[in-house]
């Protein structure tokens, strides 16, 4: 990978997500506020004894667990950055380390939850489906959720998302690289589906493209989105938004409701949105 290429990938793949994020705004700029606050669902709220809606927004749960992660693979992105603009190569030692670095970080993106629900989110809303609350991604086996719920879905209405994460993501190196089952030679990374065969393999130029393009991917979808939602009150001002949720008792039938933008001084998120109280709908 030469500063060269790793410059235009980041380019192409801030168009592509730039593309994504517009679609979306253009076919419902509510459930597109909704994504950029983090509505979820929390089940622990969902009882009729009290009277509390389990949709949530700014939804802290996913954003916490997802933050070292976040912290660990940008540092290490900037270091990358930094490398390859000096031109340093790395001897053989230093090589194989970073690209066990580079496994790990990999498989945390392909398992990350709020990464893949912001996916799938995104993917519904640009299908005019509506805001995707509740998520059914499973603790183990993500590539049925990806295929189906991300790719599936973006192949439907963006096929530069679609492809973007078709050429970033591999099912069987995310598994090898989770459980261990990978050996590095000379050229290429191999993964193994099982101890009697071998899996497939890609060759390190191969590997270093599909690596830079998810941690792309995963770092400016998340950036961009940012950069939106701090800017929203500036752009839209801090009136009310109506937005649906679903009912409480049935999660098919869905009420209107306002939600309102607010300042957060001295946060790198510097707007978040809440739900308007009676008293202020009333007012």
């Amino acid at each position: 990978m030469t500063i060269e290429k790793y410059a235009k990938i980041k380019e192409d793949i801030k168009g592509v997500i730039g593309d994504a994020l517009c679609r979306a705004i253009n076919v419902s700029s509510s459930d597109f506020v909704l994504l950029m606050a983090r509505g979820g669902y929390h089940n622990h709220l969902d009882r009729p004894d009290i009277d509390v809606t389990p949709f949530v927004l700014e939804d802290r749960l996913d954003f916490l667990m997802d933050l070292t992660r976040k912290k660990f693979f940008v540092r290490y992105l900037n270091e990358y950055v930094d490398r390859l603009a000096s031109g340093r190569l790395l001897n053989d030692d230093e090589h194989e380390y970073e690209l066990n670095v580079q496994m790990m970080i990999y498989a945390h993106i392909w398992e990350s939850h709020l990464f893949l629900n912001q996916l799938a989110r995104l993917a519904m809303i640009q299908q005019g489906k509506g805001y995707l609350w509740k998520t059914k991604l499973p603790q183990d086996g993500k590539k049925n959720f990806i295929t189906r719920k991300i790719i599936d879905q973006f192949e439907k209405t963006d096929e530069g998302m679609a492809n973007l994460i078709k050429q970033s993501y591999s099912d069987d190196f995310r598994n090898a690289f989770a459980h261990s089952t990978y050996f590095i030679s000379e050229n290429s990374i191999q993964a193994n589906k099982e101890a009697i065969y071998a899996g497939p393999s890609v060759s390190i130029e191969g590997w270093n493209d599909m690596f830079v393009r998810s941690v792309l991917l995963s770092y400016h979808l998340n950036d961009m989105l940012l950069e939106i939602k701090n800017r929203y009150i500036e752009d839209a001002g801090d009136g009310p938004i109506a937005i649906e949720i679903p009912m409480k008792h049935n999660h098919i039938e869905k009420r209107a409701v306002l939600i309102k933008p607010e300042w957060m001084e001295g946060k790198e998120e510097k707007v978040r949105f809440r739900y308007m109280s009676k008293e202020e709908v009333v007012e």
